[in-house]
């Protein structure tokens, strides 16, 4: 399926967090087949938007060779994927943002263009991935118009992105809930 010339989706890789089941070790660095988990994302999510954002809150040297642009959060304190998102959507200049989180590095562009393509039928909402019943939400395609009721909710406290996007009526991409392309590498030894 072709998206609609106004669906305009940028990326955002989210890697700002702390890494503190990896002994503080920069999960968007660590390597998965060879090369690390943020260039291999940056070389999937690519091709299929308009500009390639990172979200990283340390090691920005290294992030520069694989974005168009660097976010950090606003607060210091690590805030959570919330906060990256949050910048993310104020820096996104397309009409949507294609957000990855950098702890999936069996994660493939099919199922990448398969999450755009969902999100172009219906383009006021966010989209989401759903495996069985457990959601996904820092794989998600957010509108850019939902940047006014993000920043009012982070104004409010809100730094739980599900909770958040259960307010959003969401919509998702539903995936077997043993997706191979899903697992959630936090541990050290799930790098190996």
């Amino acid at each position: 399926m072709a998206l609609q010339p106004s669906f305009q989706a940028d990326g955002l890789i989210l890697a700002g967090g702390r890494g503190q089941r990896l002994g503080g070790r920069d999960k968007g660095l660590m390597e998965w087949q060879g090369q690390p988990a943020a260039a291999r994302l940056s070389a999937l999510v690519r091709p299929l938007v308009g500009e390639l954002l990172i979200s990283c809150n340390r090691n920005q040297a290294s992030y520069q060779h694989w974005a168009d642009r660097l976010l950090a959060d606003a607060e210091t304190d690590f805030p959570g994927p919330l906060a990256g998102i949050l910048a993310g959507l104020r820096a996104c200049r397309g009409s949507h943002l294609l957000i990855v989180p950098c702890d999936l590095p069996r994660i493939d562009q099919d199922l990448l263009a398969a999450l755009l393509a969902r999100a172009a039928e219906q383009p006021e909402q966010p989209v989401l991935v759903r495996n069985g019943e457990q959601w996904q939400p820092l794989l998600v395609v957010l509108p850019h118009s939902l940047l006014p009721a993000l920043q009012t909710a982070w104004a409010a406290g809100e730094r739980s992105p599900r909770r958040w996007l259960a307010k959003q009526q969401p919509r998702f991409l539903d995936l077997a809930s043993d997706d191979r392309r899903l697992f959630n590498a936090n541990l050290p030894e799930h790098w190996h």
